[in-house]
């Protein structure tokens, strides 16, 4: 007599598909995937639209506002991050958000006021382009914070909601100055995507208050603490950030300071097909370092581990598909995206290359946010040390001896090192983690006592 066919009940396969389809997880990254989608219109619009040198700045105006982002990361919002979910009582970790939110105030004022003194300077205000890339690249960096505060809280969804904003705001207000201008000027591009940004933040902050009385109160508060901060892990992770910069972007500062936003071009309009993954590689990396702070908090070191090993594959694999189909429908590719003002350009080598430098990247995402999350941003700071002075002369060299395509090889060549590094650094530090871990009880370990020394 043959066996009834298994029921599937809501706690089986139906449950579990419901619960991954509705999970924070997939919902975070389907709200960025909608961000990368404008994104990625954007710059295809862009490509056909205005000339290689204007898509030059419109390119260097996002790197710059990366490295912002990637300063106000390790000064403000990973700290925030990896520190605060571990303190339980409210008001503290309300003081604290405070102190980390009046440091986020300095530095975008900061960073206005040096974009504005550039443009002076520079005699870039007379067409708007020097005061449209101050503002984008300010409201950027602030955006970056915010999204950060909800990840602190543990509400992913809150930025999910904002992303979504994000787009349909930047959506709207380019649509609105094409119809107005019957063309998208560079300037006025960038002024309108840092709009977009304002009202995603403001929608964050209106979300994250609902509901909690407490919320308006110390929204910022004295910088008197940060220097303990600054101490334990942000003065590394900032070198580590400004050196993780340089090493990924070394091509963009040395091809367009010794041949022009020209020259660069090519370069940016090759990575405009990795761009929404790299994106989405950062937005993970975000939501997981306060969770993964809270595991090796409480001396889950082996859930920590398969985690990690399982999204670096995972994510290879993706990159790695999206690497397979873009070959194959590369003719139709070329022609739509290129053939137009880029067909003296290598582009074919330029997509392989930045898919390779993509697959790197993947490959050492997942151990980045552990190692911030064990916040041993010493150890991070040193590799990307070592990782930018092999791009930095990697490129020097190539672009003095072959096309600025080829200095590409640099940018790769530095990927590969920081991620062979990580791996090895991971595996050692939860490795000694794992012996603390047997060694006292769970929330005794060094981690703990480093935050709520940070806390008080």
């Amino acid at each position: 007599m043959n066996a009834p066919a298994p029921v599937v009940t809501a706690d089986g396969l139906a449950g579990r598909l419901y619960r991954f389809l509705t999970s924070r997880y997939l919902l975070s990254v389907g709200a960025q995937a909608f961000v990368s989608g404008f994104h990625f219109a954007l710059n295809l619009i862009l490509l056909r639209l205005v000339t290689p040198y204007d898509y030059g700045v419109f390119a260097f105006a996002f790197v710059l506002a990366i490295s912002a982002s990637a300063v106000n990361n390790a000064l403000v919002a990973t700290p925030l991050t990896v520190y605060t979910p571990v303190i339980a009582d409210p008001d503290r970790r309300r003081a604290q958000e405070g102190m980390f939110a009046s440091a986020n105030l300095v530095l975008v004022v900061a960073l206005l006021v040096a974009g504005v003194a550039w443009a002076l300077a520079d005699g870039q205000l007379a067409d708007g382009t020097g005061i449209g890339i101050a503002l984008f690249v300010a409201a950027y960096t602030a955006r970056q914070y915010s999204r950060n505060v909800s990840y602190a809280r543990l509400r992913p969804l809150v930025v999910a909601a904002s992303d979504i904003a994000y787009a349909v705001a930047g959506f709207a207000l380019l649509a609105a100055l094409y119809v107005w201008r019957d063309t998208l000027p560079v300037a006025e591009v960038l002024v309108a995507v840092a709009l977009a940004n304002l009202v995603a933040m403001a929608l964050e902050r209106v979300l994250l208050n609902r509901g909690d009385p407490g919320a308006r109160r110390r929204r910022f508060a004295s910088l008197a603490g940060y220097g303990r901060i600054w101490r334990e892990s942000a003065a590394w992770a900032l070198v580590g950030a400004l050196t993780t910069m340089f090493l990924g972007q070394a091509h963009s500062f040395i091809v367009t300071a010794t041949h022009g936003p020209g020259a660069f071009a090519p370069l940016a309009a090759g990575f405009v097909l990795f761009g929404p993954v790299r994106v989405a590689l950062l937005t993970w990396q975000n939501m997981v370092k306060p969770e993964l702070a809270v595991d090796l908090a409480a001396g889950r070191i082996e859930a920590v581990r398969r985690r990690i090993r399982t999204t670096v594959w995972r994510m290879v694999a993706a990159v790695a598909a999206l690497g397979i189909a873009l070959m194959l429908a590369w003719p139709w590719i070329h022609e739509f995206l290129y053939a137009r003002r880029y067909a003296d350009e290598p582009m074919g080598a330029i997509v392989a290359a930045w898919c390779l430098v993509t697959v790197a990247a993947a490959s050492y995402n997942a151990p980045s946010a552990a190692l911030q999350a064990s916040t041993e941003f010493r150890t991070l700071a040193f590799a990307s040390i070592w990782g930018a002075l092999v791009s930095g002369v990697l490129v020097g060299v190539t672009l003095a001896l072959f096309e600025p395509s080829v200095t590409l090889v640099g940018i790769l060549a530095a990927e590969t090192f920081v991620a062979l590094w990580l791996a090895r650094a991971l595996h050692r530090v939860l490795a000694s983690r794992e012996t603390l871990a047997e060694a006292a009880p769970a929330g005794s370990l060094a981690t703990d006592a480093r935050a709520r020394e940070a806390a008080s």
